[in-house]
């Protein structure tokens, strides 16, 4: 199938709750292992050793996602998701209310409160996470300055989970959206990017979605030219056999704004 088959992230075949079951459902070994998992366990270990600090971090992450955010209410009182896809913004606000039929994230909960010795606790920490999460914002990707009307202050930390290989057409978009990303932080604060490396397709259900193909090197040029210093990163190799998603490995950077873009 050519990429002009493929769909695209705003497209309304995006099923972001579909998205979430079919590579982390509780059901799932490698991918949620290797895509949910091991990406928690490294932001625990930086977020736990007392290096990252402050009151207010914004996500940004693909789907339905909020499972960065079970590691993260620990360390910041006010969190706030970004999100450019109508259906996604659906579909977190649903999860926060705690309504039927939102995406099931408790195993990753669970898995949270096991890294932090206290697995029994999970059902409180997921509650503890939906009242951090303040608002959800909508965040137009197709205006120069995305927010629009709204009035943000700016972030200590920002967190975003394989949404910019989701939502890129090309490598100046990716560049000039993390750009953004940096606009929306202090100067010092930090970014934690996690990325599926030279994947350039995802299927959900029975449709195929592009993503921008983006080897290490690029995005690590990337990250300096919005303006960040990577402070630490680590890598895993997929072993993930599979024709439905064909990332080659994940990687994960912290990175720390240095100066303004």
């Amino acid at each position: 199938m050519s990429c002009i088959e493929h769909k695209g992230y705003h497209d309304e075949e995006f099923n972001p709750c579909h998205l979430f079951d079919t590579y982390g459902g509780i059901d799932k070994t490698i991918s949620k292992e290797e895509l949910v998992e091991n990406p928690l366990k490294f932001f625990y270990n930086i977020f736990s050793s007392g290096c990252v600090k402050g009151d207010m971090l914004f996500d940004i992450s693909v789907g339905s996602s909020v499972y960065s955010n079970f590691v993260a209410v620990d360390y910041f009182k006010n969190i706030i998701l970004l999100e450019s896809s109508d259906c996604c913004i659906n579909a977190k606000e649903k999860w926060i209310r705690n309504e039927p039929g939102a995406v099931e994230h408790s195993h990753v909960a669970e898995f949270v409160c096991f890294l932090k010795g206290q697995s029994t606790e999970w059902k409180e920490h997921e509650e503890k996470t939906r009242r951090a999460i303040k608002q959800v914002v909508k965040w137009d990707i197709t205006k120069e300055n995305p927010l629009g009307a709204v009035v943000l202050p700016q972030a200590d930390c920002l967190t975003s989970w394989y949404y910019l290989e989701a939502v890129s057409k090309d490598q100046y978009m990716y560049i000039n959206l993390l750009k953004k990303f940096s606009s929306l932080l202090k100067i010092g604060g930090h970014l934690f990017l996690f990325a599926a490396i030279n994947v350039s397709y995802y299927t959900i259900g029975q449709h195929k979605f592009a993503a921008l193909k983006c080897d290490e090197e690029f995005i690590r040029k990337a990250i300096t030219e919005a303006g960040f210093i990577i402070e630490s990163s680590q890598t895993h190799k997929s072993n993930l056999k599979s024709q439905m998603i064909d990332y080659e490995s994940v990687a994960c950077f912290v990175c720390r704004k240095d100066r303004l873009v």
